[in-house]
């Protein structure tokens, strides 16, 4: 299947990947979150809302983001899902992630892996569509 036939444009493409290169950014500012928020009692201008609390929320956020890249994942291809989490995430192509030192050998040629890659995108951009809906749906 074409990226046409999932009726996802370059540009929406180009976007979904670049959401998916955050991961690793996003994984680590949860990992370190709210520990990382410096409070040295002066105050401090420009910013609304407390910190801690911006930082509560912004990190809420990225697990929702992880978590919804890792499901597109597992719906694709739950036998690969974490090749596909491999490719996606840290922007590798089939011969760099064709054998994993934990995982062992991809169980699938490459062009049945840029398929399942398609269909992962096209899952995401399912989930990230939804997830803008059920905030427009809060805010309202």
């Amino acid at each position: 299947m074409t990226w046409d036939d999932y009726g996802i444009s370059k540009h929406r493409y180009q976007e979904l990947k670049a959401f998916c290169l955050q991961y690793e950014e996003k994984k680590n500012k949860i990992r370190y979150g709210l520990s990382s928020v410096q409070n040295d009692g002066a105050p401090a201008g420009g910013g609304v809302g407390r910190p801690t609390e911006r930082q509560a929320i912004d990190n809420e956020q990225y697990k929702r983001d992880c978590l919804m890249i890792e499901e597109a994942a597992v719906r694709a291809n739950p036998g690969i899902w974490k090749y596909i989490l491999k490719s996606v995430t840290l922007g590798l192509p089939y011969e760099f992630i064709e054998y994993d030192a934990e995982q062992g050998k991809i169980p699938m040629c490459r062009s049945d892996f840029y398929g399942t890659r398609r269909k992962f995108y096209a899952i995401l951009n399912e989930l990230k569509i939804g997830a803008q809906i059920e905030h427009q749906n809060v805010i309202l």
